[in-house]
């Protein structure tokens, strides 16, 4: 078994440097300055936006590891914590004064209150547009019934990015906008816009000895990144490992390269 894992993160590794390696000579910009190779220009360096999900009272103290690490940068206001409201039938917020007081601590310290799904199971919301308004209304009484404005809630991740048209129709028509692994939907001007981001999850239970490579990736992403760079974690897989470390090191690298290029 040891053997297999061994071997398993030996071909980890190997992805990464790969990856890594044809990034670097396919990107415009360098991996250690920023700054674009045969050109004065600088790139635009973008503070990231940070998504939580899975943000539910089973996951609590795991959530509260990963908040000590974003406070410590300040990247308070860039968090947005995606609350499952029910999550497998067994855990309503509702019955978890705890861990929603933890919420409302949380968002008066500038984190974003938003929403990932009724209960996470399957693909919940590839679904019609009478079941998907059904399981929104349901949700958004239960965190009415629990204090939070939902006239706050701006951003819905569907559980496993699957989402129906019809599902579709029903959060762009209460403009809320649908974050998905490659873009955003938002509708404006009664029309619906798609916005490219790079959504990106490095820390699904990270195994501590593919730490300093998963940096290195990241880091060409993050520099590279012509859109709005968002980072994905989940509680428990992101506690498991290397996961918390690297957390540590991108937010530490990411803040970093933001007052270097406003210098």
């Amino acid at each position: 078994m040891k053997r297999l894992l061994y071997l398993a993160s030996l071909i980890i590794i190997f992805m990464i440097f790969i990856h890594g390696v044809f990034k670097i000579n396919n990107s415009s910009y360098g991996c250690d300055n920023h700054i674009l190779k045969n050109s004065t220009e600088k790139p635009i360096i973008r503070k990231p936006m940070i998504f939580i999900h899975d943000v539910s009272p089973i996951y609590l103290n795991d959530l509260k590891d990963i908040i000590k690490i974003i406070n410590k940068y300040g990247y308070q206001n860039r968090t947005y914590l995606f609350v499952i409201v029910n999550h497998a039938n067994k855990y309503n917020i509702e019955k978890y004064p705890k861990f929603v007081k933890y919420l409302h601590y949380l968002e008066k310290e500038g984190y974003h209150i938003e929403y990932h799904g009724y209960n996470h199971i399957g693909y919940e919301f590839n679904c019609s547009k009478t079941v998907a308004e059904e399981k929104l209304n349901k949700s958004f009484k239960i965190l009415e019934n629990c204090g939070f404005d939902i006239k706050k809630i701006k951003y819905f991740i569907p559980p496993r990015y699957k989402i129906s048209k019809a599902a579709e129709e029903v959060f762009l028509n209460r403009n809320i906008t649908i974050i998905l692994d490659k873009y955003m939907l938002k509708k404006e001007n009664n029309s619906i816009k798609k916005i490219v981001i790079n959504n990106k999850e490095y820390t699904w239970y990270l195994p501590k000895n593919c730490v300093k490579s998963v940096e290195l990736l990241a880091k060409i992403d993050y520099i590279s990144s012509k859109h709005q760079f968002c980072l994905s974690i989940h509680p428990k897989a992101v506690n498991y490992g290397g996961g918390l470390e690297f957390l540590n090191y991108f937010l530490n690298m990411t803040k970093q390269l933001k007052s270097q290029d406003q210098s």
